[in-house]
């Protein structure tokens, strides 16, 4: 077995081909990797990428080596590879935008709870300022994970005034550019509400509106029929929101959609009876896949 201390509170161990790493002696995680082959006159499109998690969303499978020519990596090089990355992390402060956020959010939480004094003096900071670069995958992971409730009410009150502005730019711009074709990848969709109702109903934020308000009619008339057929109190119950508050939240929306959008007010009196006797979900016809909103 090899064995690599970052500092008192972790180390990597190689155990059966395998890397792992070890907080306060204890398995925390295996270590995942992603084998790339970027050609040389490709690094400059990558000069402004401002982290990891940019970086793979961008390559978005495009370099990785795989199949008949994947390059054979030995678990120690492997190993020594994971070492340095999570070395350099430590080395400059556990910077989250070094590592995934698969791995820097959970080790960084883990580090703070074994007493770290480091981690535990930027967690916040960290979560904040991911948060704030309005990165929409490092958003909802950060959302979905409870990574905000690190902070107090003043603090999250801030962050959120603070990214309210750029976060909303971020998901109008890649709604338009998800539903620019007919035929629209409704998971991508639903991702960009997800992040906007649970903001809206686990902070009590009005970030569904201000999109609406944002949007052209073409464009607000095909995102409140995703809306209101997403909308489904099935969807949020894991977020421990109390259903009479999703109800009112809901009424709200309804509300303001036939009061100030009246060209889709057929398309709400068609579905609200179904959706409200809960017997109507686009999820249970539409969970993976693509739909078509013409």
């Amino acid at each position: 077995m090899l064995k690599f201390t970052i500092n008192a509170f972790f180390d990597l161990r190689l155990e059966d081909g395998r890397t792992n790493i070890y907080v306060n002696n204890k398995l925390f995680m295996h270590c995942k990797y992603i084998l790339l082959n970027i050609p040389i006159d490709k690094f400059e499109d990558f000069e402004r990428i401002d982290s990891i998690d940019e970086f793979v969303e961008k390559i978005d499978g495009q370099f990785e080596i795989s199949g008949d020519n994947k390059i054979k990596i030995s678990p120690k090089t492997i190993f020594w590879a994971h070492c340095s990355n999570l070395q350099v992390w430590y080395e400059n402060d556990y910077n989250s935008c070094l590592i995934h956020r698969n791995l820097a959010f959970p080790l960084l939480k883990e580090l703070t709870k074994a007493g770290d004094k480091l981690a535990a003096s930027v967690f916040k900071e960290e979560v904040a300022k991911r948060f704030e670069s309005s990165n929409i995958k490092v958003n909802q992971f950060l959302l979905n994970n409870r990574y905000l409730d690190c902070l107090n009410k003043d603090e999250l009150n801030i962050l959120l005034v603070q990214t309210k502005s750029n976060l909303i730019n971020s998901v109008i711009s890649q709604l338009k550019e998800s539903m620019k074709s007919p035929l629209v990848n409704y998971r991508e969709i639903k991702e960009l509400i997800d992040i906007l109702l649970f903001i809206d109903l686990k902070y009590d934020q009005n970030y569904i509106f201000c999109v609406l308000n944002n949007l052209n009619e073409k464009f607000r008339t095909h995102f409140a029929r995703f809306l209101i057929l997403h909308l489904n109190y099935k969807e949020f119950d894991n977020y421990k929101i109390p259903y009479g508050k999703f109800i009112t939240y809901f009424e709200e929306v309804l509300n303001y959609l036939y009061e100030n959008y009246p060209e889709i007010n057929e398309f709400l009196k068609v579905i609200d009876s179904g959706f409200i006797n809960n017997s109507f979900s686009l999820d249970e016809k539409y969970s993976y896949g693509y739909v078509s909103y013409l």
